[in-house]
């Protein structure tokens, strides 16, 4: 690795941390941000895992680490704790409230605490450009291997969401981190390689339940493996099942190892669950449930898989160019993906395969370890009903930008070859999308869509407006002197709203008789119950907010 590679690197890996802490601390608390960090302190203070149980605990047990050395931490438990402990039963309105009390009402600082958790975040985003780094260098070279650690710490969506108390980025890194190692063991048959596997997929299980579909990846690259060399299929079958045991026991430890099962249902699990998820379940249920219902440890794990399972079969409120929909559409993702993903990434994918054969790996199977995995993941993601954002497919990016990587080997500085000055120049538009979104790296979109400002058009939610808004909003209020106004921003509750000084009156869909300034976020600005305010001259404070005069 020359020195001017290193010292690349270096600059990439110092100017993305930067990037990184200075959006964590420009950006307010996205949604649920509250909610998982509460639920984390309580996890490892109480060991009592009944807030946010559709999510596993292991991330949210990460970034509370930090608070356990803040000094003084205000906790109250009362009437909303009590029922959250219902096993039969959403405890979401409960978690929110709880969260809300825990960064704005007992005393605490919500923006120290926020910060603290989300450095925790920033650091395993850090990992996972090094480890593309590492894996881009060993396939393809020390110089892919800078491009690639380069693609994925710019790439818009890992700064968004590489900042953030969430789910998505540990996820991202674990199952990419797990597969590699699985593809060491099936090439080389290491038990170090093995136990690697094991523990990173144990990892992705415990930090979100789509990690489901990690072993549909590694089933089905074993199952190519052994269609390839046909052999060893002892070895690769253990290896696998051997993956399944290390990972229940990493999620059971996140779980604190309890013994705990789903306790018997009052009156019938169909009856309990109907209440639960808000849909009929068969009578026939429980006799099944109730003999398996011994095994179904840790019984928080299972309550989560549930509850999440019928979110992605259920469905959940979303919106897609100009359309509302409860039940999302297949096509959700493809098109998110072609406006949230910067141009040159599509360039440099085209130029991959038009010089692949130049630019292959020694073993064609290194190359399939990075373009099944996204494939895999995309088609099975495509069926949730639930379609809420780019996030939820963000570890395909990882594998796809890594593979990328190896275009870098087409550069060739000492001849002006038209293919290094398109690549170079790729580089740069690149690089200048991540600097210019800055810090608002959620509301990116490509040039395919006009930019942010026209993001609204396509996508919201998660995609563009989040909760990230209301130091922005204040700004703005501040600077036009808005002494009030009327708000639809209920990502963070009322409380957060008011602790940072916005002096405003909800406005509800049937306020119609109002007069005045509204505030409202992209995301309601788009839905039925709003489209009132279209009628209405319109400006934008930021991409996923607007300022509505009502006259």
């Amino acid at each position: 690795m020359t020195k001017m590679s290193k010292i690349i690197l270096v600059a990439v890996f110092a100017l993305v941390f930067g990037l990184l802490v200075f959006s964590a601390r420009a950006n307010s608390q996205t949604t649920d941000e509250a909610i998982h960090l509460f639920a984390g302190y309580t996890y490892l203070t109480k060991a009592d895992f009944r807030l946010d149980p559709e999510h596993p605990p292991l991330l949210k047990e990460l970034t509370a680490i930090p608070l356990l050395f803040v000094r003084n931490i205000q906790v109250h438990y009362d009437g909303l704790w009590q029922n959250a402990g219902i096993f039969y039963y959403d405890p979401w309105k409960e978690a929110r409230l709880l969260g809300d009390h825990f960064f704005y009402d007992w005393g605490n600082n919500p923006n120290q605490i926020l910060f603290l958790g989300r450095l925790v975040i920033v650091f395993l985003t850090l990992i996972l450009g090094y480890f593309s780094f590492f894996w881009a260098k060993k396939l393809y070279g020390a110089r892919a291997g800078v491009l690639a650690a380069f693609l994925v710490l710019f790439f818009p969506n890992i700064l968004a969401h590489g900042q953030l108390v969430n789910t998505d980025l540990g996820l991202t890194l674990f199952m990419f981190v797990a597969v590699y190692f699985w593809g060491e063991y099936l090439k080389k048959l290491s038990w170090q390689s093995l136990v690697y596997a094991g523990l990173f997929s144990g990892l992705a299980m415990a930090s979100k339940f789509t990690a489901i579909i990690l072993f549909a990846i590694l089933f089905i690259l074993a199952l190519l493996k052994l269609i390839i060399d046909r052999k060893n299929i002892g070895k690769v079958i253990s290896g696998y099942v051997l993956i399944l045991v290390m990972t229940f026991v990493i999620v059971w430890a996140s779980y604190g190892f309890t013994l705990a099962v789903p306790p018997k249902p009052i009156i019938s699990l169909s009856t309990e669950l109907t209440n639960w998820v808000k849909y009929n379940v068969p009578n026939t249920y429980d006799s099944l449930f109730e003999s398996i219902r011994p095994l179904l440890i840790p019984d928080y794990f299972y309550k989560g898989f549930v509850m999440v399972a019928r979110h992605a079969i259920g469905g959940h409120g979303s919106y897609l160019l100009g359309q509302n929909s409860n039940t999302g559409w297949w096509y959700y993702f493809p098109i998110t993906i072609l406006f949230k993903t910067p141009i040159p990434v599509f360039i440099l994918f085209g130029l991959a395969i038009i010089y692949h054969k130049k630019l292959k790996a020694k073993n064609y199977f290194d190359d399939l370890l990075l373009l099944l995995p996204p494939a895999i993941y995309l088609i099975l993601s495509i069926n949730s009903k639930a379609d809420l954002g780019i996030r939820h497919i963000l570890p395909i990016f990882p594998f796809i930008l890594t593979y990328l990587g190896k275009t870098a080997n087409l550069i060739d500085l000492k001849r002006a070859k038209i293919i290094t000055i398109i690549i170079i120049t790729l580089v740069i538009w690149y690089l200048f999308s991540a600097i210019f979104s800055f810090p608002n790296y959620i509301a990116y979109f490509n040039e395919f869509a006009g930019g942010s400002k026209n993001g609204h058009k396509i996508l919201t939610d998660s995609n563009l407006d989040w909760g990230q808004d209301i130091f922005r909003i204040k700004t703005y209020m501040d600077l036009h002197q808005l002494n009030h106004v009327y708000l639809v921003y209920p990502w963070d509750g009322d409380r957060a709203l008011n602790y940072y000084g916005i002096n405003f009156t909800p406005l509800t869909p049937d306020d119609q008789g109002v007069k005045g300034k509204a505030i409202i976020s992209a995301t309601y600005y788009e839905t039925d119950a709003y489209k009132w305010l279209k009628k209405y001259p319109v400006e934008q404070i930021t991409p996923g907010v607007f300022l509505v005069t009502i006259n």
